[in-house]
């Protein structure tokens, strides 16, 4: 349960205009967040084991080292928080 439930608590993600969020790889190994704009923030997460290891991902790609592991759906639920705080105020954003 915790690894779908933390997948659902990211899909919410989805509802904010210009994100998208993909679940792929061997037993939804992966889950990226991605935003339509340049300057948006984005992650990727990878299963390990028992919870999700978090990174930012650069526009060519690379990841970051880690920075959140999320090992249940209400660590989820603070990610999306902290994310939509990000976006409100990532770069080159018109006021």
């Amino acid at each position: 349960m915790s690894q779908k439930g933390i997948i659902n608590r990211l899909r919410s993600l989805e509802e904010i205009q210009d994100i998208s969020v993909t679940v792929s790889g061997p037993s939804d190994g992966t889950i990226r967040v991605e935003h339509a704009k340049h300057h948006g923030p984005e992650f990727i997460f990878i299963w390990s084991h028992d919870h999700y290891i978090g990174y930012f991902v650069d526009s060519a790609g690379a990841r970051s080292q880690a920075i959140v592991s999320l090992y249940t759906p209400l660590a989820a639920i603070h990610f999306v928080s902290a994310y939509l705080a990000l976006d409100n105020i990532r770069a080159n954003q018109k006021g």
